[in-house]
């Protein structure tokens, strides 16, 4: 029976292939949308259906199609005119939505028909066919053949019926305003790029009231009405003066918050050690804590609602001497009261705009940089009377902006319709009720797939930051429109332009790329939703009155809720879209959602449960779009060929198994699966594959690396790597070269580095059981042509290092994003990335000191807009012309090389452009009079620029990189007898700086990390933030990386007892010690940790001969710093592994004097 089973699902895959092309021609030429729902669609495919074709259940026959599709042309014809009218009759609306509903049942019933006749016809010649399952569960379809004839002839019925009422009708075409005109993206530049200058001057006050250079912790709230443009001012200090902060993060608030989303974002953000996996809010909330404590932090929070959710929210900030800033939004006095701790000098009311600001910024949306004197003189009245409706709302004065025509075609009678349509009532009182009326004028005013677009995002639960790629898919997915992502994007881009989408993250050319909603536009698609049963949004605190019984689009938002369930009067089996966040336990059983085409699951366990089981997805024949993320392992099925349209597969959490017949989804278009994954066997098999990551070069097997130059179609390749297979990735560095050049498509590829869990990996005592160590990436040489399409490339330290920019890298001529780090820059490479005509950001790290400064003249760089350099000294010159258009310039560097490199010589001033400067500078203990000499001859430098740029510096207790910087080559890789590596010193601790503990010293080591992932983050502005990302970083942390170590240390105060240490390692003469290291000279210095100085020796070793170690000496003198030596040479002493520094000996002597 199982053979049997097994041989049906394998002709179906064919007949699927076969039977299903009219279906998929009438997806792409007739998208669905809110009024019509798939109505067009279903027309041209019972236009196109013959019967004969199939072998259908009794009763499904030829005649009966046929008066099927006469009956709801008849009355779809009827009511389509009706659906491009701004506010139809009641009684048109509700002929308009039986419609649509007959039309989405008939389509329904149309795939059932089908889809069990592919299976009865397959069943009919299962002896002939002996290849592999492709699904199996097709008698469980075949049981519901003779179902479907029942349900033909009453659909059958319902439209005759619907007919007889609909001539009835009494249609009335009243036009509230002229027509729509094209329904693309309009000319009108994405809403980030307005210059909004009439938010300088309360942002510039605010800025006063924040006071950032006060010691104390300050909690500051923006307080006005709705619309008014909190948002907009606190998103620019975050953007502006974040990096002042060590740590900083921007997060909502809903009006029913889930606390354990906002307080991981936070983490995210702030790039804390990720809690426990299962960790409830109070866990999560000591996680941001302990991780803040001591750090200088801005967070930002938005929207808040009620006092109780902000006496939760305080407990995770630490009231300590350290600057930190905490901004919140808030249209309740009483609430901004409660922040600041009922300090009324501390809230900042956001008053409404005035005339002039009002005017200034409506002109400036309309008519772009002209503004005002764009505007024609016979224009002006009117655009008086609809400044004085706007009432002093900076969202309604854009949103009734976006509404205006522009040149060319500037028409007088819009104008004046739009004028005469708006409320007087903001006038005279701009309250939330007047808005919500602009609101709805701006939406009914949309074209019919503008509101189909935006009806989707109620999808999205309140104050969810939504990504404009994962949105773009799911709209195709759900078939709104062709497969054309360039017009999708088209789309949400103009819903920005608009003001019914606020951007989140935007890239230096101004494109947004991700969004939220307000929550008054929020309350607003969702009624329409509901009333159109186009999105239906559940939580566990909703009443299920007026909610339908069939349902199409359903949002499950339960958050923390562990009990919460779906309301049995909905009948879910008809859904096409799920969103489901909430309790891993809260899941519905979504197999039973046959219809299904964009499935996105949020899960959340409290126990480490063994894994999800998707063993049933297969069965989700229409599924198009999954993406799942959740704290517990996901096991995907075997037999997973069933998902024969999928699109997109989109995994954060971690998987049992990649399925080998993952390569048999053709239609796959984007695959994206954690790093710890291994590709697939026969991945090339995948040709119209455009996405791919995340998966580590180092562990997957050369074939497989190999393999990806099959997929000719790929746009977007993400790659990370760990040393953890050193040989393995040599070669594969190398079969990455040879493969790049086949993918001609290419428009991006990364390289970021990771590992298991480097935080993961330390103990208690900061001692880590792994290490990494940068890596020749010469090897990684592009023998053809490289891809002529590829537009960004990162290459990202400390794995990938270059000895030089490869020369390949100037053939990219439409390059514009490059990350890079190589050991030395030379003026050859400068006139390789000269070359770039096209790039707009780069970002260089350099290991070692150039012989000589670095020089740009005004030859190339010529639409450069992000500069990021990080050397161990500021060794570069600008001279006049260079890069006109830098906007933003990043640099980080050592303070005890400024005496080497003067910046006054660096000619910051010939940056015409220049708005915005970022300066790291490193220390460590002694060298506190460079740090200062830094920062005053900075200063004094950045105050000659004409343009007076923003100036954010910052010092750090570390070093970047190190006085010997290197990697390793194929050759010492092979050399067996080498003892010593060359030392990356990526970060070299303080060791005055704070506790010396253990638990200190593991904080230290993430505080480093965490620091140069967040320069990394703020230095991408094309790429929304990657919480993934973040942990890949984290996991990579380079240190000091020698095969033998030697502690020493001074007075201590009692003797220690080695004899308590397992494992322990043998004693030594300090005489020995002393001439290995020349008297500890501080030549031989290799860095410093915790707990003491680290040197370069010589030492006699076995068979009398020499060994080169390093030397650790202890310099605390207190018993607690004592006794967390101690756990360390523990831990060290009982741990074993290539990479990892072996303990070999101890001197101790107690009367040394320090």
């Amino acid at each position: 029976m199982e053979d049997a089973n097994i041989e049906d699902a394998l002709l179906l895959a064919s007949d699927i292939e076969d039977g299903d092309s009219a279906l998929l021609q009438a997806e792409m030429e007739d998208p669905i949308t809110v009024s019509l729902g798939p109505m067009d669609r279903l027309l041209r495919r019972l236009h196109s259906f013959n019967a004969a074709e199939y072998n259908l259940p009794v009763g499904f026959t030829e005649d009966k199609i046929q008066n099927l599709k006469e009956d709801l042309q008849r009355l779809c014809v009827s009511l389509k005119d009706l659906s491009e009218e701004q506010e139809p009759s009641l009684t048109a609306k509700c002929g308009m939505k039986e419609a649509r509903e007959l039309c989405y049942d008939a389509e329904d019933l149309l795939d059932d028909a089908t889809l069990c006749d592919i299976g009865a016809s397959a069943r009919s010649r299962r002896s002939s066919s002996r290849r592999l399952s492709i699904i199996s569960w097709t008698p469980r379809k075949l049981k519901r053949r003779p179902q479907i004839s029942t349900d033909l002839s009453e659909l059958m019925a319902r439209v005759v019926d619907a007919n007889d009422r609909s001539a009835s009708f009494l249609l009335e075409h009243k036009t509230v305003k002229p027509a729509f005109g094209q329904t693309g993206a309009s000319q009108l530049p994405p809403l980030i790029q307005l210059p909004l200058e009439v938010l300088e001057e309360p942002t510039d006050k605010l800025v006063e009231l924040l006071a950032f250079e006060e010691k104390q912790l300050k909690v500051v709230p923006i307080f006005g009405i709705s619309g008014v443009g909190k948002t907009t001012v606190a998103r620019t200090i975050y953007y502006r003066h974040g990096e002042r902060f060590h740590c900083r993060a921007f997060v909502r608030v809903s009006r029913n918050p889930d606390m354990r989303r906002f307080f991981t974002s936070i983490i995210s953000q702030i790039k804390a050690p990720h809690a426990h996996a299962f960790s409830d809010a109070h866990d999560l909330i000591d996680t941001i804590f302990k991780h803040l404590q001591g750090k200088r932090y801005l967070i930002i929070i938005d929207d808040l609602w009620t006092i109780s959710v902000w006496d939760i929210i305080s407990c995770a900030f630490p009231y300590a001497d350290s600057c930190s800033r905490v901004v919140t939004t808030t249209q309740i006095e009483d609430v901004a009261l409660s922040c600041c701790g009922y300090q009324s000098e501390y809230i900042f009311e956001m008053a409404p705009l005035n005339y002039r600001e009002q005017r200034k910024l409506l002109f400036t949306t309309v008519f772009g940089s002209e503004g005002e004197y764009g505007c024609p003189e016979d224009f002006k009245e009117v655009s008086d009377g609809i400044v004085m409706k706007c009432g002093g709302s900076l969202l309604s004065t854009v949103n009734i902006a976006s509404m205006l025509p522009r040149q060319p075609g500037l028409k007088m009678e819009r104008w004046d319709n739009i004028l005469r349509s708006l409320p007087s009532i903001l006038k005279t009182n701009p309250i939330p009720d007047g808005m919500k009326e602009i609101l709805y004028l701006i939406y009914i005013d949309l074209p019919p797939d503008l509101k189909t677009y935006l009806l989707y995002v109620s999808m999205y639960p309140e104050g969810y930051t939504i990504k404009k790629d994962e949105l773009v898919k799911q709209w195709i997915a759900e078939g709104f429109l062709s497969g054309m992502e360039g017009v999708a994007r088209g789309y949400f881009d103009e819903l920005v332009n608009r003001g019914m989408l606020q951007p989140v993250h935007t890239s230096y050319t101004g494109e947004v790329l991700s969004c939220t909603v307000n929550h008054m536009v929020l309350d607003l698609i969702r009624y329409k939703s509901l009333e159109a049963n186009f999105v239906i949004t559940v939580d566990y605190l909703q009443s299920t009155l007026g909610l339908p019984d069939k349902v199409r689009r359903l949002s499950i938002q339960f958050g923390d809720a562990k009990s919460a369930k779906v309301p049995e009067s909905i009948r879910m089996s008809h859904i096409r879209s799920l969103f489901f966040g909430g309790f891993f336990k809260c899941v519905p059983s979504i197999v039973e959602y046959r219809f299904l085409r964009v499935l996105v699951l949020h899960i959340w366990s409290d126990q480490d449960k063994t894994s999800y089981d998707l063993a049933r997805i297969g069965e989700l024949f229409r599924l198009r779009y999954l993406n799942i993320e959740c704290n517990i392992t996901i096991d995907l099925p075997d037999k997973i060929q069933g998902l024969k349209y999928l699109e997109t597969l989109q995994i954060d959490a971690r998987v049992c198994t990649v399925p080998s017949a993952i390569v048999h989804l053709q239609s796959l278009l984007h695959l994206c699966l954690p790093s710890d994954a291994n590709l697939p066997h026969r991945i090339g098999q995948l040709r119209s594959l455009r996405t791919l990551g995340y998966f580590d070069l180092s562990s997957n097997a050369t074939n497989s690396v190999m393999d990806l130059g099959k997929l000719t179609n790929l746009q977007d390749l993400h790659l990370t790597c760990s040393s953890s297979e050193f040989g393995n990735l040599k070669n594969n560095i190398k079969c990455l070269g040879l493969i790049v050049g086949k993918l001609s498509s290419l428009r991006c590829l990364t390289l970021v580095p990771t590992s298991s869990s480097y935080l993961n990996s330390l103990d208690d005592t900061g001692t880590s059981s792994t290490s990494s160590i940068g890596i020749s990436f010469d090897g990684f040489i592009i023998t053809s042509p490289p891809p002529a399409l590829l537009q960004r490339l990162e290459l990202l330290p400390p794995i990938c290092i270059f000895s030089s920019i490869p020369g390949w890298i100037g053939e990219l001529s439409k390059l514009c994003i490059l990350k890079i780090e190589v050991m030395v820059l030379s003026s050859n490479d400068i006139d390789i990335l000269k070359a770039l005509a096209t790039l707009t950001s780069l970002s260089l790290y350099v290991r070692t000191d150039p012989k000589r400064r670095i020089i740009f003249d005004s030859v190339g760089f010529s639409v450069l807009k992000y500069f990021n350099f990080m050397c161990t000294a500021p060794c570069m010159t600008f001279l006049e012309g260079s890069m006109p258009n830098v906007r933003k310039l990043k640099l980080r560097f050592n303070a005890n090389k400024l005496e080497r490199y003067d910046p006054m010589h660096a000619g910051f001033e010939y940056l015409s452009g220049l708005k915005e400067i970022f300066v790291k500078i490193g220390s460590v203990s002694g060298d506190e009079s460079d740090k200062n000499d830094a920062e005053r001859a900075l200063l004094a430098t950045i105050s000659k620029h004409p343009s007076t740029p923003i100036l954010n510096m910052q010092s750090v207790n570390w070093i970047f990189y190190g006085d010997k910087g290197g990697f390793t080559t194929a050759q010492e890789e092979n050399n067996q007898t080498q003892e010593i590596q060359d030392v990356w010193l990526y970060a070299s601790i303080d060791a005055e700086a704070g506790d010396s503990s253990p638990f200190q010293k593991k904080k230290e080591i993430q505080d480093v990390i965490t620091e140069e992932y967040s320069d990394q983050q703020s230095e991408d502005p094309n790429k929304e933030p990657d919480s993934r990302t973040y942990m890949q970083s984290v996991r990579d942390f380079s240190s000091l990386v020698l095969r033998k170590t030697i502690f020493s240390w001074s007075i201590p105060r009692k003797p220690m007892e080695w004899s308590t240490i397992p494992g322990a390692p043998i004693e030594f003469k300090y005489k020995e010690l002393r001439i290995g290291t020349n008297n500890f000279d501080e030549k031989m210095k290799l860095g410093q940790g915790g707990y003491g100085v680290v040197y370069r020796a010589t030492i006699p070793g076995e068979h009398g001969q020499s060994m080169e170690v390093a030397v650790k000496r202890f310099s605390r003198a207190n018993t607690k710093g004592q006794e967390d030596f101690l756990a360390e040479i523990s831990i060290i002493s009982r741990l074993r592994h290539r990479n990892l520094v072996k303990l070999m000996i101890i001197w101790n002597r107690t009367s040394r004097p320090a």
